[in-house]
């Protein structure tokens, strides 16, 4: 694939995150108590909240939640990936990653798999495995991100056997799903794509070309997965005359 798996979706995700109020960040605390501010960072187990020309550290361990919107450099880097700006993307997402990797937030926990998709998309595939198993490490029920991103080194390393297994967790409710979100939409696409690949690679023209027409026109979420997927199902169609999906 030529950009990001979830660089598209995570787009339109990123404005339906909850707003902060009255465009300030907040720090919910177990205790029920709330502050507000701007969080400015996350290290050594707390979150860096800066009120006025003061920074305090608060612990993690006291945090319920937090509601902070993302970073502009978030959404510049996700367009940058979109775009196939792997380079660009990852000066960016370093930077993100470097400050708020660890925080309790969903655009994080993205910015996270996004640093891995751009290293891959570099051919850095040391640098994208290191970022899938930090994004476990520090979001241990994020396997859907980690796996996908998993399943898609393994097919560019042609390790089809691998990706199978990663995959069948993510398509196992693909059947039930009419109405995905942009970013469950978005990782259906991709991994469609990539079971299609599997079963190219392994001689399976009829489920191949099944999966690829799921990406392409059932999950049509991210427009590169999408594309390289009606690619590649004309091209099996013009090779194997009669091809039919099961």
């Amino acid at each position: 694939m030529k950009s990001s798996p979830l660089a598209l979706g995570i787009l339109v995700a990123t404005f339906l995150l909850c707003p902060s109020a009255q465009g300030q960040d907040a720090v919910i605390l177990t205790s029920g108590q709330e502050r507000t501010g701007k969080i400015v960072g996350f290290s050594n187990g707390n979150v860096r909240l800066q009120v006025d020309t003061s920074t305090t550290g608060i612990p993690l361990s006291t945090v319920k939640s937090i509601r902070m919107n993302p970073p502009t450099e978030f959404d510049a880097a996700a367009k940058k990936l979109a775009a196939g700006d792997a380079p660009g993307a990852i000066t960016a997402l370093q930077k993100i990653n470097d400050n708020f990797a660890g925080l309790p937030a969903p655009w994080v926990e993205r910015s996270v798999a996004l640093l891995g998709d751009a290293k891959l998309a570099t051919g850095d595939k040391a640098g994208a495995q290191a970022a899938y198993d930090n994004l476990l490490k520090l979001y241990p029920t994020a396997t859907a991100l980690a796996n996908l991103g998993r399943a898609r080194l393994a097919v560019d390393a042609g390790q089809f056997d691998q990706a199978s297994p990663l995959l069948d967790p993510l398509l196992a409710n693909s059947a039930k799903t009419a109405f995905p979100s942009s970013t469950e939409g978005s990782t259906l696409c991709q991994a469609h794509y990539l079971q299609g690949r599997v079963y190219e690679a392994t001689g399976n023209y009829s489920a191949a070309l099944e999966q690829y027409l799921k990406a392409s026109a059932v999950f049509p979420f991210d427009s590169n997965a999408a594309a390289d997927a009606k690619a590649r199902a004309d091209q099996l169609r013009n090779e194997h005359a009669g091809l039919i999906a099961p």
